[in-house]
């Protein structure tokens, strides 16, 4: 239970929307996808049943990122959860092995996002980009969302951080954020 509740000792939790996934041999193999609406991360549980033998998994990623480090914890046999290293993904599978009776989860980055600020008195515009921890993130604007201007780059240490920039007298000033490998 601790796998979809609280497996990092943070009370990060498993997706609450469903997501599809399918496994060739299910007997072996099962796996279970959702989006965690708090954050929009994918998270996939892998559960290898087979007693003595490890198991590649290769994850098809529909409508999700398409590059990436995953994130992994492992229930095994021993009954303890470990944090994995991140898994570097390119393209849209992500493959692993997992051992004989364990329970893997993997936590997919979500795009960044932005979320609008405020105004200050003192003249500037600030917004926060979640995104992923760890990441590394930049920050562009544009007037006409076809030439952007990279203003700032930054590798939080918590899913969300706060931009103040100056305001501008521009007529329309358009801000993303994007991942950087």
């Amino acid at each position: 239970m601790k796998m979809f509740r609280n497996y990092d000792g943070n009370k990060s939790s498993f997706g609450d929307i469903s997501v599809n996934a399918t496994v060739a041999n299910p007997d072996n193999v099962s796996a279970f996808a959702g989006v965690r609406t708090s954050d929009s991360a994918i998270t996939v549980i892998v559960i290898n049943k087979q007693l003595n033998a490890s198991a590649t998994v290769a994850l098809t990623l529909a409508n999700s990122p398409n590059c990436g480090a995953a994130q992994a914890w492992q229930l095994t046999s021993g009954n303890n959860i470990t944090r994995l290293g991140d898994l570097s993904f390119n393209g849209n599978i992500l493959s692993n092995t997992v051992p004989a009776q364990s329970v893997t989860l993997f936590v997919l980055p979500t795009p960044p996002r932005l979320r609008v600020g405020t105004l200050s008195s003192g003249n500037t515009f600030d917004f926060w980009v979640d995104g992923q921890a760890n990441q590394h993130y930049v920050v562009q604007w544009a007037t006409d969302l076809f030439n952007w201007t990279s203003i700032l780059t930054n590798t939080p240490a918590s899913n969300s951080w706060q931009v103040s920039l100056p305001a501008t007298n521009r007529p329309q000033t358009f801000y993303r954020a994007k991942w950087v490998p």
